[in-house]
């Protein structure tokens, strides 16, 4: 099964945003590697807040990597493997946004999450599921705390 996103994300609980949605196209890619998903409109409650544009892009890109590493060699003498390669998938959010001045001046905000797999990990039945697992619990974790990493952001109080 690969990556199908639909349109359109509903999107997590965060203060101030009412039922926020976002509506998505795919878009052309910087390269054979990389898919690119641009927001065409937003939905909900969401004031001040602007799909994609030149002058304010919003877009996501997810990128696996151009050559994936497979595990080394065996040790003949323990029977572990001589080395670990990690494999790195990512996946990228870009969003403009207006910062203060003493004229509005546009800037990009990236939100970037890596996704460091050690080679093998699809090879033993158990350890697709780990994977499953981390992969359940931190989007869960992204999504129950967005609020909480908005404050976060904006005061730099961990409490």
């Amino acid at each position: 099964m690969s990556l199908n996103p639909t349109s359109p994300v509903t999107g997590a609980a965060v203060t101030g945003l009412t039922t926020p949605g976002y509506v998505f196209t795919e878009d052309q890619a910087p390269d054979g590697n990389t898919r690119k998903f641009v927001i065409t409109s937003v939905t909900g409650t969401q004031t001040g807040v602007e799909a994609h544009s030149v002058a304010s892009p919003f877009y996501v890109l997810v990128r696996r990597p151009s050559q994936v590493k497979t595990l080394g060699r065996i040790n003949p003498v323990t029977g572990q493997p001589t080395s670990i390669p990690v494999n790195e998938h990512r996946v990228s959010l870009f969003k403009g946004a207006t910062i203060a001045g003493t004229v509005a001046t546009e800037a990009i905000l990236v939100l970037d999450l890596r996704i460091r797999t050690p080679a093998g990990i699809d090879l033993v039945a158990n350890d697709t599921e780990e994977l499953k697992a981390a992969l359940s619990f931190f989007g869960g974790f992204l999504s129950a705390n967005a609020s909480g990493l908005y404050d976060l952001i904006c005061t730099n109080m961990l409490k």
